[in-house]
């Protein structure tokens, strides 16, 4: 084996062992119990986001933030899923919402970033703790990234960007 090729083997199972191991995780993969914390969350409208909003549904949580360039490039792209795919049924859920977390730190700039890329329809959450925020620690995340999870609390897909995601649920819509 050459020195480049067993270099990219062991870059791949690092890359491999950092994207999908998770110290919350458990062997199932569910988060149902993070997801009940949700639903009790505040959004930045000053609503509640209810459990009856996310039951039965495919949740995109996108933890983003305002000052990250591809954050506000994945706002649009999660604009386009959302009209692709709100109104589907998936093995095991009816419809799709997208729930996004902002790991900002100040409310100014998010908010004029919701508005900018015409996101208002999603449900957004944000406690101005950063990277310290309780919601990323449940869901083990520390850098901006897109969960695909089902309605008893399953990631199916984790993603930086949303091809993932979307490659996901096409798979899934009945």
């Amino acid at each position: 084996m050459t020195k480049n090729s067993l270099f990219c083997t062991i870059l791949l199972v690092v890359a491999t062992f950092i994207f999908t191991s998770s110290k919350k995780e458990n062997e199932e993969n569910i988060y149902l119990d993070e997801l009940h914390t949700l639903a009790k969350e505040s959004l930045v409208n000053g609503q509640s986001l209810s459990a009856d909003s996310l039951e039965g549904k495919m949740l995109i949580l996108s933890f983003w933030a305002s000052y990250d360039p591809a954050s506000r490039i994945n706002n649009y792209d999660l604009l386009q899923l959302d009209n692709r795919f709100a109104n589907s049924t998936f093995n095991g859920a009816g419809g799709l919402k997208v729930v996004c977390i902002s790991l900002d730190t100040f409310k100014s700039p998010m908010l004029r970033a919701i508005e900018s890329d015409g996101t208002g329809d999603f449900f957004h959450i944000c406690d101005l703790k950063g990277d310290d925020s309780p919601l990323a620690h449940d869901f083990d995340v520390n850098r901006p990234v897109n969960l695909l999870v089902s309605p008893d609390g399953r990631i199916l897909a984790r993603d930086f960007g949303t091809q993932i995601i979307a490659s996901t649920l096409d798979m899934l819509r009945q």
